[in-house]
């Protein structure tokens, strides 16, 4: 017989509070088995819906006979949903959910649209956005370098769909592309100020420095890195994607050539960050400070809106993630203008 469907309740990860009962589905981000300190082993996940994560924990039940964590371990992979039940409590500062059981659920049991956090921003907006950004080249070599790339089916439908990041900044459907064209918005604006740069160069920089997280990352938010991602990284992808589209093009100069791959190459600032080289031009300089300024100010904007503790003025220390900060939560009183 059937087991009868059991809908979605509504119990999304940003509502959850201390202490809840939690029956609910949700997206498995991560999954690994980990041992006890003593020697007892526990699944530990990373589950998400689109208002979320949350670390979620199954540890070995008291006299189990065999070994019931990893036979849950087993009846799913990293991508799909499951329905769990368990309680959350706090560990370490943070919210966690300390789960009793779980199960595959079933397709006719949910909506994709409730695990995935897309872009505010209208999508298709954003694509006529990009295709003016690309036409707004003026070097014809860079512009028809722009053109191939973007011009790729396969390439271009996974641009505009990906995340730019497994959870530091702009982690959801469509980030990819809206922090891309944060950074073109951005550079146009600030043009002004710096009228000494090559501004053909700068507007192909901005436009191809992040595309190597179409390889890098997983197809969906908060996955974690594929395995070239893992081995290679964004910024290897990213160049040797660009170097081959160089290559195609009859009479590319070789001095475009090499001011293209410094900017991929050098736009996360300094060698600790994963930069292979350090800016060593003006434009990578200008790249380099564009890009960590949207990530930072994306980063504080998410986690400060993702913040559900109202006896702290401050985020809590690990909710920004690797940049390991406290945002203020405001409001601040700017005062007359």
């Amino acid at each position: 017989m059937t087991e009868q469907a059991q809908p979605h309740r509504g119990q999304f990860i940003r509502t959850l509070q201390d202490g809840d009962q939690v029956t609910e589905h949700y997206r498995v981000l991560r999954k690994t088995v980990r041992m006890s300190r003593t020697g007892e082993p526990y699944l530990e996940l990373d589950l998400g819906d689109r208002t979320g994560t949350v670390t979620a924990r199954l540890f070995t039940p008291r006299n189990s006979a065999g070994d019931p964590v990893r036979s849950f371990a087993a009846l799913f992979q990293t991508g799909d949903v499951i329905r769990v039940s368990g309680r959350t409590n706090i560990f370490q500062g943070k919210l966690q959910l300390v789960m009793d059981k779980l199960r595959l659920s079933r397709p006719d049991e949910y909506d994709e649209s409730l695990f995935e956090k897309a872009s505010d921003r209208s999508p298709a907006e954003m694509e006529e956005e990009l295709k003016e950004a690309i036409a707004s080249i003026g070097d014809p070599h860079l512009r028809t370098l722009a053109e191939r790339l973007f011009g790729d089916p396969e390439f271009y439908s996974r641009f505009v769909e990906a995340p730019a990041a497994t959870r530091i900044h702009h982690a959801y459907r469509h980030g990819l592309l809206e922090h891309t064209l944060s950074l073109f918005r951005a550079a146009t604006f600030l043009r002004p100020n710096y009228p000494e740069l090559h501004w053909d160069l700068v507007r192909i920089g901005v436009l191809l420095h992040d595309v190597g997280k179409t390889e890098e990352l997983g197809k969906r938010a908060g996955e974690e890195y594929t395995l070239d991602g893992t081995l290679q990284g964004h910024i290897y992808l990213g160049t040797r994607r660009a170097d081959r589209v160089m290559d195609g093009i009859e009479g590319f100069p070789e001095d475009l050539r090499r001011m293209v791959l410094h900017l991929i190459l050098s736009h996360h600032g300094e060698k600790e960050y994963g930069a292979p080289v350090e800016p060593a031009t003006m434009e990578a300089v200008f790249l380099n400070g564009l890009d960590n300024l949207d990530a930072k100010l994306a980063n504080a904007r998410e986690t400060i809106a993702a913040d559900t503790n109202d006896e702290s003025p401050l985020t809590d220390l690990r909710a920004s993630g690797a940049i390991g900060r406290r945002y203020f939560k405001g409001p601040i009183d700017a005062g007359p203008e």
